[in-house]
């Protein structure tokens, strides 16, 4: 009786998770945009003014301490971040899309692959049926008409 109870709320924890579908291969990838973007993020904040400085140290700009990816990134558009993140999450969209289309398909692709292995082995079979047998002469590349010279 004591372990009736915990089974039976067990499974009726275990009901809704069983009833629901499986996740599109996409959703994982369209699952990604966050933590694309967080690491773009982490990736523009680096400071590069120290490469820049020993990459051209006469042009120094001795007031600008910090010049971050994003700082550079800035000057020239303003509106480069948002550009930015509408590209991550445009991208992830479009190949989350493109997963499920070759998920879909995959199993026509399975079939028509299969189905090239068994033709192009009944093939090679076929065409080793049909050759002389070693011990034959090469004779299967004879004029028939010998009577007539070839024509060059």
């Amino acid at each position: 009786m004591r372990l009736l109870l915990p089974a039976a709320f067990f499974l009726a924890a275990a009901i809704p998770a069983a009833a629901q579908a499986p996740a599109a291969p996409g959703d994982k990838v369209a699952a990604m945009a966050p933590a694309l973007d967080r690491v773009t993020g982490a990736m523009l904040d680096l400071d590069v003014g120290p490469i820049i400085d020993a990459a051209d140290p006469y042009r120094r700009d001795r007031y600008a301490r910090h010049r971050t990816l994003r700082d550079i990134a800035r000057r020239d558009d303003p509106y480069f971040e948002r550009r930015l993140r509408a590209q991550i999450y445009g991208t992830t969209a479009a190949m989350a899309r493109m997963v499920d289309a070759f998920a879909a398909a995959e199993p026509a692709l399975r079939r028509s692959l299969i189905e090239v292995e068994r033709e192009m082995g009944a093939a090679i079979r076929d065409s080793r049926r049909h050759l002389p047998p070693p011990e034959a002469e090469d004779d299967w590349d004879i004029d028939l008409d010998e009577d007539e010279p070839y024509d060059d």
